[in-house]
């Protein structure tokens, strides 16, 4: 896939995020993707999965031009706003870079994440997320799924995964993330 110099991260109307994203692409304004991950539906007997949106009302733009204005096309009445840094930047940096080109390489599909639990502590070992660690505010086992408040200053504060329990560790296994002096995007 191809490289481009910026990447920029959009609030949209939850539910419109895919539209938001072809009106980008349409308009010229760059590639645009919005994430989503597997999930586990129960149909029946079975367990089935299916995409869903990773982080509902966000949308990603990855362009080469400096400033851009998302207006004059159809699906920008569904942007609420261009998320920013406090110095009024808005081109993705730091680890939301990462987090924005790791979304780019897997074209924003997600699939079943691992992790490893220890009481409410939780380090991700699959993925951009395995340098993260976190504390599970939230399980819903019938959904598998589990919500992860990271320990981080970025733009993704919490997330919701599907989870496969793989080992225990030792809680002075796990190092407490402080903070690295990230400033963290403004909505």
């Amino acid at each position: 896939m191809r490289e481009y110099t910026f990447a920029r991260c959009l609030f949209c109307t939850t539910g419109k995020e895919e539209f938001v994203a072809r009106g980008i692409e349409e308009s010229g304004h760059g590639r645009a993707l919005f994430p989503q991950r597997m999930k586990k539906f129960r149909k029946g007997q079975s367990w089935e999965e299916r995409l869903t949106a990773l982080l509902p009302g966000y949308v990603f733009v990855y362009s080469d031009e400096e400033l851009v204005r998302f207006a004059g096309f159809p699906s920008a009445q569904h942007i609420i706003r261009v998320l920013k840094y406090g110095n009024g930047g808005d081109a993705l940096v730091g680890r939301d870079r990462e987090f924005a080109d790791w979304l780019w390489r897997l074209e924003g599909r997600v699939g079943v994440m691992r992790a490893l639990q220890e009481g409410d502590r939780v380090e991700i070992i699959d993925g951009v997320f395995k340098q993260l660690r976190g504390r599970i505010t939230r399980m819903d086992r019938r959904r598998k799924t589990v919500r992860v408040e990271l320990d981080t200053q970025g733009a993704i504060r919490h997330i919701w995964l599907s989870y496969e329990i793989v080992d225990r560790v030792d809680a002075e296994r796990l190092p407490v993330a402080g903070d690295e002096g990230a400033r963290g995007l403004e909505a």
